[in-house]
């Protein structure tokens, strides 16, 4: 990934860096699809017309910026596997944005089965980071990131464990456009709750009103919208891959 330079609150590169301004056809990378299923909350991914309001973007990782899903369901029914547990991918996918921990805590009380909540998370994650390095990230989404980088600053809000997000941050190279990383082990609890996306915008020292927040999940709209911050779904836009 080439270096992006820094920008004031006008656009303007600033600091030493010689690069030239991202090209229109980034700051725009797709235009709206009347088959969007997220009216009213999608900018079919282009930066909102409203964006001098913001003053910090924060995206959600998994499902957002990459298409981790599968790697995730099924690191994660293996690991449930082993202590005779059966994670559906119907019961995974309808909880899409809840940690983990939570996801298995919530399948074994269902199921009257015990299981050692934080072993099964450590194998999942073993799982994950042994075949991080296929994980693809969404080519629109990314774009809409390398567009607003340096114009304001980026930060990745994620329910997702520390080690796997970094990870994959490092594999497809998209670690130098954050200013901070929030993940799972930064919150009591995954969202829906908002303590996610309030301490990344505590972090980066900015209102919650003021945060502009890009998710793919309804527990992320919903701790986005709880937060206090405008939450766009990526849905309609986010399927062109890098």
């Amino acid at each position: 990934m080439q270096a992006h330079p820094r920008r004031d609150r006008t656009g303007t590169p600033t600091g030493p860096s010689a690069f030239s301004a991202v090209p229109e056809a980034v700051r725009t990378p797709s235009s709206p699809d009347s088959t969007c299923p997220s009216p009213g909350t999608c900018d079919h991914g282009n930066p909102p017309p409203d964006l001098d309001r913001y003053e910090a973007v924060l995206f959600d990782w998994d499902g957002t910026l990459v298409d981790s899903h599968p790697l995730n369901f099924q690191s994660l029914s293996h690991a449930c596997a082993n202590w005779g547990l059966t994670m559906d991918e119907s019961f995974y996918t309808a909880r899409i944005g809840t940690s983990g921990a939570e996801l298995i805590t919530e399948l074994a009380t269902t199921t009257d089965v015990t299981v050692p909540v934080d072993e099964v998370v450590a194998l999942c994650l073993e799982t994950i980071l042994d075949k991080i390095a296929g994980l693809k990230s969404y080519k629109a989404v990314v774009q809409l990131a390398e567009s607003l980088y340096g114009r304001l600053p980026l930060a990745v809000a994620s329910g997702g464990a520390r080690r796997a997000v970094q990870a994959g941050l490092d594999a497809t190279g998209l670690r130098p456009l954050f200013d901070d990383i929030v993940t799972g082990e930064d919150a009591s609890r995954g969202k829906p709750d908002p303590g996610l996306f309030l301490l990344a915008a505590n972090r980066l020292g900015v209102e919650p009103a003021r945060c502009l927040v890009y998710e793919d999940s309804p527990e992320g709209m919903q701790a986005a919208q709880a937060a206090g911050m405008r939450a766009v779904d990526v849905c309609c836009f986010r399927s062109s891959r890098r």
